[in-house]
């Protein structure tokens, strides 16, 4: 019997899956400024992003080489991938992906140096899919007689998919200031956002600390870069190695090959990783590959390096990170205190500060802290010695301690000037702290501590979420809660490579939600209310090895992970209703086993599943007796 050949046409609904990869509006229009960069001509290269608030239109143009019709054909083709040295696009998916993501339409305009003629490409969602039809080959272009002598592309997104708000243009100006520094720097390029210009990030870093990194790692590959130690340590996690491809940033403030430890959040840098494979996105390096796991070991055993990090250890912390939290300096170009940084980290800090000093006036303040149970002024000599008792309750009233700290300062100034005031502080100290006593509950019975905490031995969220759970514990305004796989995750057999975590949260916040985790961290690829499909899309098209699905429900979710019982119904939910690509096989070695360990109550279970209308399904799985 004679082979036969079949069609294997994608669905043309492609291009509209490729807009489902969970970019952040910043990143997908990086994809446009990527292809951009690499359209430049000699000289400096102008390229504009216009975000267009009143009429959600995001555009981006440059004044490069720009396309002929072959050179358009090529970048609306999908999976066309160029093969040029030193060009950002690489898996000719990024701009079909990228405007798919950031709206239902856009258009094109181009046009090449010398060239007498303009091509305009048009694409809106609807008008493509609605014929129903497989034809790739209807894509209209429009030919035109070109007015004056320009040249280089312009794309205008319209119906757009994602937030526009004015304080983008700050977020977007530091990110591509980052991100497109090296270009910026040589001149390649200049980029304006809003009419605005994008300046390159420079880090406030310790005179003379900066050395510089070169080696050469197994097949001939050169790492070129250099470390330095910032002037103080952040806090926000604002440190750690640029890592760059072809001189566009893929990773900022990656941790690269680095231990997670305080002695470290002063440690900067850049490095080139021409030679390491990244994700189609240009998000990330695959952090498994050879060459990825190589060029870690080989930086990491730089000289340099090592002598940067035991200079990190060794330096003084504490007192310097309060010192740049609240600065007491009225000249400098920034509010006195630093409310930006998280409740969580103002707490670390409380809890590991330790004495620092102002000199105000010939008037010496130094401020020492302690674990005693009121705040306490005192002279000393000249000066005024303020003790900060750590376990005071008035801490309890302020979400970040910094701000009770702030305001510890500005009483020292009035108490140094006047002693009565001082005497006054003191007594209103000691009876804050006894109303507080008396009044207020106790930290342990406290919301947050029920919020965050299920003590259950061998039950606990994944650890790679847990930064992620306290960034959204401090800055997501909704209710949350991580579920399904976020905490069951050690209970999977089959290890199928790609983790799909989820987290549910009210109507109509998901993409709130969705962009905080974004913002958060490019270590995920984040999906609002996916189905089995577009993860089965998804999971053979990208590298990506993490995935957190967002999902929206009516109810609120109350403690910020789910107990087993719930996390389990979760689970047989989504696996069940065929939205997670795993097994219905696994649910019932993930129950026994949260069974044998005593994990799972099966009351508790049976009475979940008899809420949501499911019991005589969860009773199939369940043992007998």
């Amino acid at each position: 019997m004679p082979n036969k050949s079949i069609d294997i046409t994608p669905d043309k609904s492609l291009i509209k899956k490729l807009g489902l990869v969970g970019y952040r509006t910043e990143q997908a229009v990086a994809e446009l400024v990527d292809n951009s960069i690499d359209a430049r001509l000699d000289g400096t290269e102008h390229i504009d992003v216009l975000l267009d608030y009143k009429l959600g239109r995001i555009t981006v143009s440059d004044d490069g080489s720009g396309m002929d019709l072959d050179g358009l054909r090529d970048a609306l083709t999908i999976a066309r991938e160029t093969k040029e040295r030193g060009k950002l696009g690489q898996f000719g998916l990024g701009m079909k992906s990228a405007c798919s993501s950031l709206g239902k339409a856009f258009v094109l305009t181009t046009s090449t140096p010398g060239s007498r003629s303009a091509f305009t490409a048009k694409y809106d969602e609807d008008r493509w899919l609605q014929d129903g039809s497989q034809d790739w080959t209807n894509f209209e272009v429009e030919k035109t007689d070109k007015e004056g002598d320009w040249h280089g592309t312009r794309i205008t997104i319209s119906r757009v998919n994602v937030p526009l708000y004015p304080n983008q243009l700050l977020n977007f100006r530091r990110r591509f200031g980052i991100r497109y520094g090296p270009y910026i720097t040589n001149g390649q390029v200049r980029i304006r956002i809003n009419f605005r210009e994008c300046p390159p990030h420079l880090p406030d870093m310790v005179k003379g600390s900066r050395r510089p990194v070169e080696v050469t790692v197994p097949g001939g590959h050169r790492l070129v870069g250099w470390v330095g130690l910032l002037a103080r340590r952040s806090i926000k996690g604002d440190y750690g190695i640029h890592l760059y491809r072809n001189d566009r940033l893929v990773s900022a403030f990656d941790k690269f090959g680095m231990r997670h430890h305080p002695d470290a959040a002063r440690v900067v840098g850049e490095l080139s990783l021409d030679h390491v494979p990244v994700n189609f996105q240009k998000t990330g390096f695959l952090a498994e590959s050879p060459e990825y796991l190589s060029a870690s070991h080989h930086f990491m055993g730089h000289p340099a390096v090592k002598e940067i990090l035991r200079e990190a250890s060794s330096s003084r912390r504490t007192a310097q990170d309060v010192w740049s939290v609240l600065s007491f300096d009225p000249d400098q170009d920034r509010p006195p205190l630093d409310a930006r940084m998280s409740s969580a980290n103002a707490a670390r800090l409380l809890r590991e500060a330790n004495r620092f000093v102002q000199r105000k006036d010939g008037t010496l303040f130094s401020f020492e802290f302690d674990d005693s149970a009121a705040c306490r002024m005192e002279r000393a000599g000249a000066g005024l010695r303020i003790g900060i008792g750590r376990k005071s309750g008035a801490f309890r009233l302020f979400k970040n301690p910094m701000f009770l700290i702030a305001l510890m300062r500005i009483e020292a100034e009035l108490a140094a000037e006047n002693e009565p005031y001082r005497e006054f502080v003191e007594r209103r100290n000691r009876m804050l702290d006894q109303f507080i006593a008396d009044r207020l509950p106790k930290p342990q019975s406290s919301n947050k501590a029920r919020r965050e905490a299920i003590p259950l031995p061998g039950y606990t969220l994944q650890s790679e979420l847990i930064e992620l759970h306290d960034h959204l514990q401090e800055n997501f305004e909704h209710g949350f809660q991580f579920t399904g796989l976020s905490t069951l995750a050690p209970f999977l057999q089959n290890a199928y490579g790609r983790m799909v975590y989820s987290i549910h949260t009210i109507n109509g916040a998901g993409q709130s939600l969705l962009e905080s985790i974004a913002d958060h961290s490019e270590e995920f690829t984040v999906l609002l209310n996916p189905k089995r499909r577009e993860f089965d899309t998804l999971l053979g098209a990208i590298s990506s090895r993490r995935f957190i699905a967002v999902r929206e429900y009516e109810e609120r979710p109350t403690p910020a992970w789910a107990g087993p019982e719930k996390a389990w119904l979760d689970l047989y939910f989504e696996v069940t209703r065929d939205i997670l690509p795993i097994y219905q096989d696994e649910l019932i070695i993930i129950l026994g086993e949260l069974l044998d360990r005593g994990l799972v109550k099966p009351a508790k279970l049976r009475s979940l599943a008899r809420r949501r209308r499911i019991l005589d399904e969860i009773n199939t799985y369940m043992p007998e007796g």
